[in-house]
């Protein structure tokens, strides 16, 4: 299979500012708290009450809109609509339901509101990450050895990126929370099955890999950092690698359905 680059420059050029908010906003979260976890057995982060500054999350919000309409000066004006609709009642429901990307809270929230589907999600997922980045490094001892056959034990992502470490171990790394597990390294990450995996190399590519399941259709893409020249953010890569997830679905392969909840 020929190497693809599919990534428009503008749209990699927006993640990477995308990317850099992220990590200063993460820099700014203190105090965060989890107060409570209401149930067993993982993911953990959509079971938790997670005590954060919901002032801070609205203007991590607003700073992304900001964002967007300085690249795109057609949402300037949906945007400040949005603002104007960021009650501590909405941040609260966006929040909740931006940890368990529910699509369909988003969709009738956006139709109702005579906003663009994607956009209410997307501002709402993508500032809720430096939280649930920082409540998972809390969560760090607990997560270790549990259950991760349904995805990110922390978040719920499906288990669908991969980095082979330093030692040429397979590191399943989760693009939302940041957690990080280890993994045979021939096996399937959504059903363990070791005999009908494949994997599949990328033409003119040698640091990416697409590891695929024949038994449950679920792939995982696998990028060799020993093998990469500059070092970046498991978000970055997986952005950057999204021609592997043409190729795995061209072939037929997906996200396993029994994978949890998912951004892709």
């Amino acid at each position: 299979m020929a190497k693809m680059n599919v990534l428009d420059e503008n749209y990699e050029k927006l993640q990477q500012e995308i990317q850099s908010l992220n990590e200063k906003w993460r820099g700014e979260i203190g105090n965060l708290q989890i107060e409570d976890i209401t149930g067993n057995g993982s993911p953990i982060l959509p079971q938790a009450e997670l005590s954060i500054d919901f002032s801070q999350y609205q203007r991590f919000i607003e700073e992304l809109l900001q964002m967007l309409g300085q690249n795109n000066e057609g949402i300037i004006h949906t945007a400040d609509k949005i603002k104007a609709l960021l009650t501590l009642d909405v941040l609260q429901a966006w929040f909740k339901e931006a940890i368990v990307v529910n699509h369909f809270y988003f969709k009738n929230y956006a139709d109702e509101n005579n906003l663009p589907d994607w956009l209410p999600i997307f501002v709402a997922e993508q500032a809720a990450r430096p939280f649930l980045q920082e409540a998972t490094a809390l969560l760090e001892s607990q997560l270790r050895g549990m259950n991760h056959a349904n995805g990110c034990p922390s978040c719920g992502e499906p288990a669908r990126f991969a980095l082979l470490n330093k030692k040429g171990k397979k590191e399943l790394t989760c693009p939302r929370c940041l957690h990080a597990w280890e993994e045979k390294k021939i096996s399937c990450a959504h059903c363990g099955s070791e005999d009908e995996l494949v994997i599949l190399k990328v033409e003119g590519d040698e640091s990416a890999e697409i590891h695929a399941c024949h038994k449950c259709k679920g792939y995982t893409k696998v990028i060799d950092s020993r093998k990469m020249f500059k070092k970046e953010s498991p978000t970055l890569l997986d952005v950057k690698s999204i021609h592997l997830d043409y190729i795995a679905q061209e072939k037929g392969f997906g996200v396993s359905d029994d994978s949890g909840i998912g951004t892709h």
